[in-house]
Formats: C-alpha cells, structure tokens, sequence
C-alpha cells in the first residue's frame, strides 16, 4: 500500500472521527459554532497538534483531495498522515463527545 492508499483510508477514519466529537457534522461539514476557533475543550484534546479550525480544515481538505484522486507532493502527503494519525490517537483516546 502506498502513503496515497494509507492516506485515503485514514482521512476517512479521521472524518469519522471528528464526526463523533461533534466536530463535523452528518454532511462532513464543520458546524457554524465551529467555524472560527477551537474550542479550549478541542485544543486540549489535540494538545499543541492543532492550534486552529484553519489547521484542522487544512487537514480535512488534503484528505479530501486525496480521495479525489489529486496529486499532491510526497511531503505534504507524509506530514498531513503523520498530523492525522497523531490527532486520531488523541480522538481514540477520547471517543464520547464532550
């Protein structure tokens, strides 16, 4: 399996996630309350991973590309799968909205 392949699987178990943090809704959306900042519960959880939503939707958004088949350089590939692999084990450990 290439960084491609892992990269697609894992954007979706990180948007699955996130969806049951209550941090993307059923569409995959963040919702409106969201939008601006994290909130001081979230950016405790992500202990220093994530210091905003612009970070967060970076995330989100190169997960998405990948799944659409969009080229992207092998460095932004690799630092996005080390960035959500880190921020699910922070979610695994932590699976019950708050």
């Amino acid at each position: 399996m290439d960084k491609g392949d892992s990269l697609d699987a894992l954007s979706r178990r990180f948007e699955q996630l996130l969806q049951r943090q209550g941090i993307l809704d059923e569409q995959g959306d963040i919702p409106p309350a969201m939008v601006d900042e994290l909130s001081l519960q979230l950016q405790l959880k992500f202990r220093g991973l994530l210091a905003n939503m612009v970070e967060l939707r970076g995330l989100i958004e190169v997960g998405r590309d990948v799944r659409r088949g969009k080229l992207l350089s092998a460095a932004v590939v690799g630092a996005t799968q080390c960035m959500m692999e880190e921020v699910c084990h922070e979610l695994e450990g932590n699976p019950q909205k708050q």
